[in-house]
């Protein structure tokens, strides 16, 4: 079946190009940031460094097939389907100029980080410095002697303040809402020659250490219901959850070294888990740096010398780094996506309730359109990595696509029924988890759509119960024709 591959960057390897900030690497195990059909990297950290990630994609990317049908710096603005001949043309920005193309089905993977949470400010084109967000990271960015401000503490800003501390001459970390941020063994750690000698020469030890990387992982779901009858005896959520913020607030006391004044600005009011878990870089060791200062609060504006924060506070900064993230509602954009009957994907979900999807994939309305890291997809409960999942979303298209072929069908289109009713066993089964209550922060969880209250990121199911409705086609959902 012959594709093509649009990027609009300028090489192979999605968040993994576009995020080069210090100390970037992955939270999860290198293993299982593996795809399945293309294992035993040989690589040099138990969490591999971006640098890593990236040359293991364009690996993949070289190996079978897909790089040289992959169109860099092709940044798409639109795509209209035809009803008539039930295909879309995408309207593309190319390097020589704007380019038409004719495609019959279109599977979107640009997933959910892929457009930054830029800072807005007031003030912002006052201040005299430098203003830079990770993901576009300069490439010969001097930090040295330099006075900065790192907003966010979210999983960017803990992985590279301690970097950044080592270089600068004063850093002020700004902290508007504390995390729980957590160790994990082996994060830094090079692979021992060892193990890469058993996963070369032991016969299914890869698959045993894929299991093992994973496995702690199986009963985290059970963090996140809360407990009625513990509740009522005075618990916060349920017994293991509140063992596990026990455990969490006696790390921030080690690793703070007992300063009781940063431990009580440290220790957050919600409940682990409530909120995508942060894995710990050093980060509450760097706060207790001679040249780092934990500054709590709201950025009010920028001044032309700095920061000035909502209590009124001024800090003079030569650099400020915001790490605040990405805009995970706004998936597609600033592609425009315009299905039957002229409706826009992104103008539909404003009129609701925000981005929904059948099975994080399909919406009704949008023939012959899939999505691969779409709304409600991220699992809620361990397993494996996100690549194993790729896969799987891919592989629901696959499928699709498959049928069609054989049938002689020009289109696949979800029922609007099958939406709804996904739609609606997806909010009960989400009521039940801590992410919707008070005990779990909802008013700043990137997980949650705060203006309609409810689950926008995650999949609220098990993971193997989730892992069948992907992988399993219930064609009575379907309309092809």
């Amino acid at each position: 079946i012959p594709f093509v591959v649009l990027d609009r960057e300028a090489g192979a390897g999605g968040t993994w190009t576009i995020n080069r900030y210090p100390e970037i690497r992955v939270d999860t195990p290198s293993i299982t940031y593996e795809f399945s059909f293309e294992k035993r990297y040989p690589w040099t950290e138990h969490f591999g460094r971006g640098e890593d990630v990236r040359t293991y994609l364009e690996h993949v990317s070289r190996k079978y097939g897909v790089l040289e049908n992959t169109r860099f710096l092709h940044d798409l603005k639109r795509a209209t389907f035809d009803e008539g001949t039930g295909t879309w043309t995408l309207d593309v920005e190319t390097p020589a100029g704007p380019e038409q193309l004719r495609a019959n089905v279109v599977i979107t993977a640009c997933g959910t980080f892929a457009n930054a949470k830029l800072p807005q400010f007031e003030g912002i084109g006052d201040f005299g410095g430098q203003i830079v967000h990770p993901s576009r990271w300069p490439q010969d960015l001097d930090l040295s002697g330099k006075r900065i401000a790192v907003i966010g503490n979210g999983s960017t800003g803990v992985q590279m303040l301690g970097a950044v501390a080592k270089e600068a001459a004063q850093v002020y970390a700004i902290q508007r809402t504390p995390q729980w941020i957590s160790p994990r063994e082996k994060y830094g750690m090079p692979m021992e020659e060892e193990v890469t000698w058993l996963v070369n020469n032991l016969p299914g030890y890869w698959n045993w250490w894929r299991y093992m990387a994973t496995a702690a992982l199986f009963d985290i779901h059970g963090l996140q219901v809360p407990d009625p009858e513990w509740q009522a005896k005075g618990g916060k959520v349920n017994p293991a959850n509140d063992q596990l913020r026990e455990m969490l607030t006696g790390y921030i006391k080690h690793e703070t070294g007992g300063d009781q004044d940063l431990i009580d600005k440290l220790i957050p009011d919600y409940a682990p888990f409530s909120r995508r878990p942060v894995v710990d870089n050093g980060w509450y060791r760097a706060l207790t740096r001679d040249n780092v200062e934990l500054v709590c609060g709201e950025v009010a504006r920028l001044t032309p010398d700095g920061i000035e924060m909502a209590d009124g506070r001024g800090i003079e900064v030569d650099l400020i780094i915001s790490a605040t993230g990405f805009e995970v509602v706004k998936y597609l954009l600033p592609a425009r996506y315009i299905g039957r009957d002229g409706l826009d994907l992104h103008e539909t979900w404003d009129a609701a309730d925000g981005p929904r999807a059948y099975r994080s994939m399909m919406v009704p309305g949008f023939p012959n359109l899939f999505m691969v890291y779409g709304p409600n997809s991220q699992p809620l409960s361990g397993g494996t990595g996100l690549p194993a999942w790729y896969l799987l979303w891919a592989s629901f298209a696959g499928q699709c696509m498959m049928r069609m072929l054989r049938e002689g069908k020009s289109r696949v289109e979800v029922k609007r029924q099958a939406h709804a009713n996904y739609n609606v066993a997806l909010d009960k089964e989400a009521a039940n988890l801590l992410q919707l209550t008070r005990e779990g922060g909802v008013e700043r969880n990137y997980y949650v759509n705060n203006q309609h209250h409810r689950l926008q990121v995650n999949a609220p199911w098990q993971s193997p119960d989730f892992h069948r409705m992907c992988a399993v086609v219930d064609w009575d959902d379907l309309d092809l024709s």
